[in-house]
């Protein structure tokens, strides 16, 4: 279990490409900034195996504390996105993490800021 988290240039916000071959120890993608909430403009979840995956907030005993989506039962090789507005916001100082209930190959794309 380990995921590789990217943060592509923005000019506004932030932008994180996370990928993990088995998260379903739950994994951060974001950390929590004291004071302040994550907020998700635009999210894309990819799975190339036939896992359920669930994005939320917190994270505890390798599971998330409250799922903002999910858990979803994805085919394998699929793909949802997910455009908000207003943005999904999540509680203040809350970190944002993914889990899965196996390995599988996954993507998680999520762009917004941190207000």
């Amino acid at each position: 279990m380990a995921i590789a988290v990217t943060s592509p240039a923005c000019k506004v916000g932030f932008i994180k490409n996370a990928t993990s071959a088995n998260a379903s120890g739950c994994e951060v993608i974001l950390a929590a900034v004291s004071g302040k909430k994550i907020k998700i403009k635009h999210l894309t979840v990819n799975s190339t195996d036939a896992i359920a995956i669930t994005i939320g907030e917190g994270e505890t005993a390798s599971a998330v504390d409250t799922a903002l989506l999910g858990p979803i039962e994805f085919a394998a090789g699929a793909t949802i996105q997910w455009d908000f507005w207003p943005y999904l916001e999540l509680t203040t100082a809350t970190l944002l993490a993914v889990d899965a209930d196996g390995a599988g190959q996954i993507c998680v794309f999520v762009q917004g800021v941190i207000e």
